[in-house]
């Protein structure tokens, strides 16, 4: 909290502390956020990178979920007695850095800006 007050309704975006309405720093000067005197004073705008990793964690997760789903049956089947070629794993190399593009772009977006939905 920044002034200790107990009426703390409110989350900056930047730094997640909770705020009161008298700790935030007017829509029209800080954009399209909630975000603390503090941060204000600090002038920070931009999400550390620890922070953007921890806030998406969830997205991240899914993304190495998928790659695991993807990649890793083909040395499995080889396991079980399937005679698949070494040349299976481009396309599906291929496939998954063609999925975590989307993710990356988003992930760099979120940081330069804050979503409008944002508490």
């Amino acid at each position: 909290m920044i002034c200790g007050s107990r009426f703390a309704e409110k989350k900056c975006y930047y730094c997640e502390s909770r705020v009161c309405t008298s700790c935030i720093v007017p829509v029209y000067v800080s954009g399209s956020t909630t975000k603390c005197v503090s941060c204000d004073r600090k002038k920070v705008n931009r999400l550390s990178f620890a922070a953007l990793l921890k806030r998406n964690y969830y997205l991240i997760a899914i993304i190495v979920a998928f790659w695991l789903f993807t990649v890793f049956p083909i040395p499995f089947m080889q396991l079980a007695g399937l005679d698949i070629e070494p040349t299976a794993f481009q396309p599906v190399l291929i496939a998954t850095a063609i999925m975590t593009i989307p993710f990356v772009f988003m992930l760099l977006a979120w940081q330069r800006k804050a979503p409008r939905g944002s508490p």
